[in-house]
């Protein structure tokens, strides 16, 4: 068995070890994030990432960051089977991280919260700034745009932040910087799958699938909540899709309601879908992203494409958690928590 065969191999056992409905039941009933922290350290998935946290101790910020960075210990263990060069291929994965760092930063420095300064210090993932682009440990410093784009300079960030600089804090488009750093990271991707062959070609599908997942999900959110016109909604459209082509994508934004672009996207998605009830935009996106990884982790014989669908439903479990700790530390019920975890 060769190398990257072995590493396939590796991600569909641990994907076997994934926390299932009776596991995610069993964490909803904690009464305290303490008490999650315990089952998480005691249990089979996230043991290594809480080894030697004190469970009494941390609070839900540093639970979840913990949490979140294990899709990196995964990589690690991975990589491990692997004599290939993953280098472009883990840059694709981590930026994200990187996204939401930065906004996380500008957040901090408009509304100036002391409180989310700490906590941001606190939760900042030290662990995983070798794979960055920028020197992570420098955030908690910045307190303007002139900071940030310092932290940045050489980054294909720095050109996009600058652009959207402003002294009024009151008029930052935080809406538009997100959106163009979304665009970015998804040219991105695109330009590493793209060089990967045949499984380049499902790898393709799937990021394009996010894409077009996210494009409805903003339509959908902006009209059935905002009301929002289309001259409002195209902007903020990415111009990629999948199973829709573009006359489509323009009639879910100039003519459809709210509910016909749900029921366009289960006729479209339904092979993903067909057994999964509509509760909400988020939990109906994540449940076709899961079935679509799962269906090409489970029959592809190509080891990039099955590393990337186990990542990404390790995404998803990981984002799973966060939800239920975020749900007890707020005291809210397990049946409201329920409806949004995706497995």
């Amino acid at each position: 068995m060769s190398s990257d065969m072995a590493m396939a191999a590796k991600a569909r056992a641990m994907f076997g070890e994934r926390m299932k409905e009776p596991d995610y039941l069993a964490l909803m009933q904690k009464k305290s994030v303490a008490e999650i922290a315990g089952a998480l350290k005691r249990g089979s998935v996230f043991s290594e990432a809480l080894a030697g946290v004190n469970e009494k101790a941390v609070h839900a910020g540093q639970l979840e960051t913990l949490v979140r960075m294990d899709v990196y210990r995964r990589l690690q263990k991975l990589l491990r089977y692997s004599e290939g060069d993953y280098g472009r291929f883990i840059y694709a994965a981590v930026e994200t991280e990187e996204i939401d760092l930065i906004l996380s930063s500008i957040r901090w420095f408009t509304q100036k919260d002391s409180e989310a300064r700490s906590s941001m210090i606190a939760d900042m993932p030290i662990y995983i700034g070798h794979y960055l682009s920028f020197d992570v440990k420098k955030l908690p410093e910045v307190t303007n745009f002139s900071d940030l784009i310092k932290v940045l300079k050489g980054t294909r960030y720095e050109r996009i932040v600058r652009k959207y600089e402003t002294k009024d804090m009151a008029q930052i488009n935080y809406i538009g910087l997100e959106h163009e750093l979304r665009l970015n990271y998804y040219e991105t991707v695109m330009e590493v799958v793209s060089g990967y062959g045949r499984a380049g070609n499902d790898m393709m599908e799937i990021v394009k699938a996010r894409i077009e997942l996210d494009n409805i999900a903003l339509i959908y959110r902006l009209k059935k909540y905002f009301h929002a016109p289309p001259d409002q909604i195209r902007p903020l459209v990415t111009h990629t899709t999948n199973l829709f082509n573009d006359r489509e994508m323009e009639d879910l934004i100039s003519s459809s309601t709210a509910e016909q672009v749900i029921e366009k996207l289960q006729k479209k998605y339904h092979r993903y879908v067909k057994n999964v009830k509509f509760t909400s935009i988020e939990h109906y996106t994540g449940m076709i992203r899961y079935h679509m990884n799962y269906h090409f982790m489970e029959l592809s014989t190509e080891p990039k494409l099955v590393l990337l669908s186990y990542l990404l439903l390790s995404r998803i479990e990981i984002q799973n958690v966060v939800n239920i700790i975020e749900g007890v530390s707020y005291g809210i019920g397990i049946d409201h928590m329920k409806p949004m975890l995706v497995y």
